[in-house]
């Protein structure tokens, strides 16, 4: 459900004519905050959309997700934030994500059921690292309109003989290293991590 209620926004947004004036609509990816900044620098304009806390009970949730907007123009603060007719600027951007998506339906549980969003937070995210990149957020709140009953766990998790787990990190490398891997893109230049292993569960 959660899986599906994330990528339904995603792809709300990516084929919306709203979609089609950035360069970059997906999920918010597992960055430390420079690579983020960083990313968020380069892929600009851009939305990202990331699943917040929500409350669980009697197995009811209220699923909540953050629409991140993000803005840079190179021509001044300004049409960043109000847009230059040329590249959609941050105003534009949050005024377009609230329309789309209050109201939206998304559907998951392979079509069985669905869930509307409503609008009900807009935050703008001011920090020295994006002022140093010239980079600007804002992030729209949504929720579903209403609870919606957790899936059956057993029920979605088809049968699986091996379990596949990644590792990320060597603990025979320096903390210097591990940096490296965590660049945006990889830095492998005089070492990697050990990428995956395989353990065979007995039947």
């Amino acid at each position: 459900m959660l899986v599906e209620l994330e990528t339904g926004l995603v792809a709300l947004v990516r084929n919306s004519l709203l979609g089609k004036r950035l360069r970059q609509v997906d999920s918010l990816p597992d960055l430390d905050a420079d690579s983020l900044v960083s990313k968020f620098s380069t892929d600009a304009p851009a939305v990202y959309v990331a699943m917040g806390s929500f409350p669980v009970r009697n197995r009811l949730a209220r699923p909540k997700f953050g629409v991140a907007c993000i803005a840079k123009n190179s021509r001044s603060q300004q049409a960043a934030r109000h847009g230059d007719g040329i590249q959609i600027g941050l105003s534009e951007m949050l005024e377009a994500v609230m329309t789309l998506v209050d109201g939206a339906t998304v559907s998951f549980d392979a079509g069985q059921s669905a869930a509307s969003f409503e609008v009900v937070h807009c935050d703008m995210i001011n920090s020295e690292a994006l002022s140093k990149n010239g980079v600007y957020v804002g992030v729209v709140q949504v929720q579903t309109t209403s609870e919606v009953s957790l899936p059956s766990l057993l029920e979605d998790l088809a049968e699986f003989k091996t379990f596949h787990a990644d590792f990320d990190i060597d603990p025979h490398q320096p903390a210097s290293e591990h940096d490296k891997w965590l660049q945006e893109p990889q830095n492998l230049s005089t070492s990697a991590p050990e990428l995956s292993d395989t353990v065979i569960l007995k039947e």
